[in-house]
């Protein structure tokens, strides 16, 4: 299974979401229709991810039953558990699926917070209405 580096992953979504929701006065009209795009970009993240994770609970599956098929004795589901918490394949996939969790949880926040950029910029240009008035 591939290693996924979500820990760099993690500050570098960090860095873009802030130049993505970054708004200033001159960039505020183009800012607003930027909003769906943003959005799109950060919900087509979430859902690789979330696919990923998939793959990674199947992963973790397949590796499971490989040991009670390669398994000289029958094993209980008990002692197959016990056995995939000491198996380094199983362990890795699960520090990924760990990993990747975390990393779901931060951007179904980011599209909640790209969703209310759309509100935020209509409340600026309001603002900017009527600081010109």
């Amino acid at each position: 299974m591939e290693s996924l580096n979500l820990d760099n992953l993690f500050e570098i979504y960090q860095k873009e979401i802030a130049e993505d929701i970054k708004v200033d006065e001159l960039s505020l009209k183009d800012k607003a229709m930027l909003v769906p795009t943003i959005k799109h970009k950060w919900v087509g993240r979430l859902m690789t991810h979330k696919v990923q994770l998939r793959k990674l609970n199947e992963a973790k599956k397949k590796a499971i039953k490989n040991m009670a098929n390669n398994s000289p004795i029958p094993l209980s589901k008990a002692t197959l558990e016990q056995a995939a918490t000491n198996d380094s394949n199983v362990i890795k996939i699960q520090e990924s699926i760990d990993r990747l969790e975390i990393i779901i949880e931060y951007l179904e926040k980011v599209e909640k917070l790209t969703t209310s950029l759309t509100w935020d910029c209509k409340n600026l240009i309001d603002l900017q209405k009527l600081e010109t008035t």
